[in-house]
C-alpha cells in the first residue's frame, strides 16, 4: 500500500504555524532584550545612581574563589573571607580548608593557609587589632539513610580530683550490658573533679563525644541506657573515668563541633593557634566584653549536642580560656548576645540560627552577669519567627536602640517576617515597639550599621534557605525616624551563608549565599554563590553622575584614648567645592566581623564634636562598654550626609 504524501494545503499550514512561533518567540525574546536594555540604561543613568546607589559584580578566578561563610574587615582596608570547608563535606573529608584576603582596591584576592575547619565558627575584634576566632566543624551530618553504623552521643565521666582524662580518637567504649563495642571519632580531654576546699566534696565532670559501632548496621544499635568501660585503663582508672548514652542508634548524626580558636594577624595574614576552649563548639557567638575579654556562647558540642548553657570567657593576656559555671545560660545556636552600656549587662534579641529546643530559651531579654539572672522584654511581634532573623544598633551606639529584623520560624518553617522592631536599652523597662515592616517575610537579611547611623537592609530571601525561589532582590536604608527608603535592587540573590559589610570607602560588599535549591519547583540542588557584588550608595553620586566631593580626613593622632579629646584636620576631596569639608559629626565604626548574617559586636560611636579653623576637636567616651578598645573607622560625615573615607584609628 502507498503511503501518501502530504497535500499542498497541510504543508502551507505546517509552515505558517511553524514561522507564526517562531515569529512570536523572536518577537518575545526581542520584548526581553528591549526590556534589559532598558533597565540596564536607567540602574546606569546619572540620576538614578545618584537617589538609588549603584550595584558591580566581581568574579574571582575560579582558581581563587571559595565558599564564603564569613567576612572581617581588617585594618589594613582588606578583607578576611573564611570558607573553612565551605559546607562541602567533600572538602571535610579531605581536609581541603580555604581562606582568602580580598583587596576591595584592586578587586583582586589571593589564598591563605587555614589550619583547621574554621566554618561555622565566630569571632571578634581583641584590643591589639588580631581578631579571635573560636569553634567550627569536626564533623558534617549523616542523614539516617547513609548511615552504615549504629551510634550516638557519649558522655564521659571523670571523678578523679587530682588528672584530667584524655581519651584519643579511636578509643574503644564497651557496653556493661549490651557487650557491644563503640569507637569514638576524635580526641576528647575530660577535666580533672573538682574537689570543694572545704567540705572536701568531688563533683564530677562530663564531656560528650560521638561513638559509632564496630559491628554494621542493626547489629550496632542498642536501644537503652548502658555504662561502658574505657578501653586501655586499668581497673582502677575505670572507676573514675567512665562512659554512659541512653541509645546507640541508626540515627541522624549532627554537625560536631571543634574546642579549636585562632588569633588572625591582619599585618601577617597569618593564623595562630591560642588555649583550646573546655568545650567544642559548633555555631558559637563571641561577644566582646568591656574589660577586653571575649565571651563565647552556645553551640553543638563534640557530639552535636546543643550545649545546656556553659559559658567560657577568653582573656587575651593569658590565650587561655576560663569556664564560668556561674554564668550558665542556655541560647540557641548563634545566639544575637549584645553588651550594653552598662558593663556586666548583655542583651539577647532574639534572633539566632539553627539548633536548639523549639520553645524554649528563645525569648529577648536582659542577662546580668552580676547575678546570672535574666529578665524578659517583652512586645516584639512574630515572636515564633526570630530564626534566621538579624539584629544590630541603630544609630550611635550612646543612645542603645538596638533593632530586630526578619526572621522565620524554627527549622525550615516556611514562615517568615518583614517585621522590624526597636527597643530602647536605656528606658526603665525596656519595651520592643513596631518601628517598620519590610514589604516581604524576610529571612537572612543583612544589616550593615551606616556612617550616618541609618542602617543599610539588604538581601533575604522569603523562605528557608530560599527555596522556591524566593531570594529577595532588595535593598534600603532604614533611617533612624523608622522610614524605610528603597535602593538599587542588588542582582546577586543572598541568603543562607551570607554576609555584607562596610567598606573603608563608604561601600558595602556582599557575598555569599548557600540555597537549598537552584530552581523554583525545589527540583534542582542549589549551587553555592561565590559571586561578590559592591555596593555604592547614593551620598557618593552627584545628579551628573561624578564622583560626590568628599570631607577627607588629613591630619590628626591614629592613636586615641577613652575620654580625650582630640583634634583633626578636615580638607575636602575637591577644591572646588570647599562646603564638602564642613563637618556635621564624627563616628568610630568598628570593623565588621560577621558571619550568619549578624555581627553582635558592629556599633556606630558618635564623638560629640566642636568645629575648628580647619576641621573639628572630638572627645572619646569614656565608657568600655560603649567603647572597647581596639580599631575603629573614624569617618567625618558633611551636612549633605557625604562620609569620608575611613581614616583607621586605635582606641586603646
Amino acid at each position: 500500500m502507498l503511503k501518501k504524501t502530504p497535500t499542498r494545503f497541510v504543508r502551507w499550514v505546517v509552515t505558517v504555524v511553524v514561522v507564526g512561533t517562531l515569529a512570536i518567540a523572536t518577537t518575545a525574546t526581542v520584548a526581553a532584550l528591549y526590556h534589559r536594555f532598558q533597565h540596564n540604561r536607567l540602574i546606569n543613568s546619572d540620576t538614578y545612581k545618584a537617589q538609588y546607589g549603584k550595584w558591580e559584580v566581581v568574579s574571582l578566578p575560579k582558581d581563587i574563589d571559595a565558599n564564603i561563610i564569613h567576612s572581617i574587615v581588617l585594618p589594613t582596608g582588606k578583607v578576611l573571607l573564611i570558607a573553612g570547608s565551605g559546607n562541602d563535606h567533600h572538602n571535610s573529608d579531605k581536609a581541603v580548608y580555604n581562606s582568602l584576603i580580598f583587596d576591595p582596591e584592586t578587586r583582586t584576592a589571593k589564598r591563605i593557609d587555614t589550619p583547621v575547619d574554621l566554618f561555622c565558627s565566630d569571632h571578634a575584634y581583641l584590643a591589639d587589632g588580631t581578631v579571635l576566632i573560636a569553634g567550627g566543624t569536626g564533623s558534617y551530618e549523616v542523614l539516617p539513610d547513609n548511615l552504615t553504623h549504629a551510634g550516638g552521643y557519649l558522655t564521659i565521666r571523670n571523678e578523679d580530683p587530682d588528672h584530667p582524662g584524655f581519651v584519643p580518637k579511636g578509643t574503644t567504649f564497651t557496653g556493661k550490658d549490651s557487650g557491644k563495642v563503640y569507637r569514638s571519632d576524635r580526641d576528647i580531654t575530660v577535666p580533672a573533679a573538682v574537689k570543694d576546699p572545704v567540705t572536701y566534696k568531688v563533683s564530677a565532670t562530663d564531656r560528650n563525644v560521638y561513638v559509632a559501632a564496630e559491628a554494621t548496621g542493626s547489629d550496632g544499635v542498642w536501644d537503652r541506657n548502658d555504662h561502658y568501660l574505657i578501653g586501655g585503663l586499668s581497673f582502677a582508672q575505670q572507676q573514675n573515668l567512665y562512659g554512659f548514652a541512653p541509645e546507640m542508634a541508626l540515627k541522624k548524626k549532627e554537625y560536631q563541633g571543634i574546642d579549636a580558636a585562632y588569633t588572625f594577624n591582619p599585618w601577617t595574614e597569618t593564623y595562630t593557634a591560642v588555649g583550646s576552649m573546655s568545650y567544642a563548639r559548633w555555631y558559637p557567638t563571641l561577644t566582646r566584653l568591656p574589660d577586653g575579654k571575649v565571651m563565647v556562647l552556645s553551640g553543638l558540642d563534640g557530639a552535636g549536642r546543643i550545649l545546656d548553657g556553659q559559658t567560657e570567657i577568653y582573656d587575651p593576656a593569658t590565650g587561655a580560656w576560663t569556664e564560668r559555671d556561674d554564668l550558665r545560660r542556655i541560647f540557641p545556636t548563634y545566639p544575637a548576645v549584645f553588651q550594653t552600656a552598662t558593663p556586666g549587662r548583655l542583651f539577647f534579641s532574639g534572633p539566632s540560627t539553627g539548633w536548639g529546643p523549639a520553645e524554649e530559651h528563645r525569648d529577648p531579654g536582659i542577662w546580668n552577669l552580676t547575678d546570672n539572672s535574666f529578665r524578659l522584654v517583652p512586645g516584639l511581634r512574630d515572636p515564633n519567627m526570630l530564626e534566621t532573623g538579624s539584629s544590630t544598633w541603630l544609630g550611635p551606639v550612646q543612645e542603645q536602640r538596638l533593632l530586630v529584623v526578619g526572621g522565620g520560624g524554627v527549622g525550615d518553617s516556611e514562615l517568615s517576617t518583614g517585621r522590624i522592631d526597636l527597643v530602647d536599652l536605656k528606658a526603665a523597662q525596656p519595651v520592643f515597639t513596631p518601628l517598620a515592616m519590610l514589604p516581604k517575610g524576610t529571612r537572612y537579611p543583612n544589616l550593615v550599621p551606616l556612617p550616618s547611623g541609618d542602617v543599610f537592609i539588604t538581601n533575604g530571601a522569603n523562605d528557608y534557605r530560599g527555596r522556591g525561589d524566593s531570594n529577595i532582590l532588595a535593598a534600603y536604608v532604614l533611617d533612624q525616624q523608622g522610614a524605610l527608603h528603597p535602593m538599587a535592587d542588588p542582582t546577586v540573590g543572598r541568603d543562607y551563608h551570607s554576609t555584607a559589610v562596610l567598606l573603608p570607602s563608604g561601600q558595602i560588599m556582599t557575598d555569599g549565599s548557600n540555597p537549598l535549591f537552584a530552581d523554583k519547583k525545589n527540583t534542582l540542588p542549589g549551587k553555592f554563590e561565590r559571586r561578590i557584588e559592591i555596593y555604592t550608595p547614593p551620598y557618593l553620586f552627584k545628579p551628573d553622575g561624578s564622583t560626590m566631593a568628599r570631607p577627607v580626613v588629613t591630619g590628626g593622632p591614629d592613636q586615641i584614648r577613652r575620654g580625650e579629646t582630640v583634634t583633626y584636620t578636615v580638607g575636602t576631596s575637591m577644591a572646588a567645592f570647599p562646603d564638602a569639608a564642613e563637618v556635621k559629626s564624627v563616628r568610630l565604626l568598628t570593623p565588621a566581623a560577621v558571619t550568619h548574617v549578624t555581627d553582635t559586636n558592629a556599633r556606630v560611636v558618635d564623638l560629640p564634636m566642636t568645629r575648628t579653623d580647619s576641621g573639628v576637636s572630638v572627645t572619646v567616651p569614656d565608657n568600655p562598654a560603649i567603647a572597647p578598645s581596639g580599631y575603629y573607622m573614624l569617618f567625618a560625615v558633611n551636612s549633605a550626609g557625604v562620609p569620608s573615607v575611613a581614616k583607621w584609628v586605635h582606641l586603646g
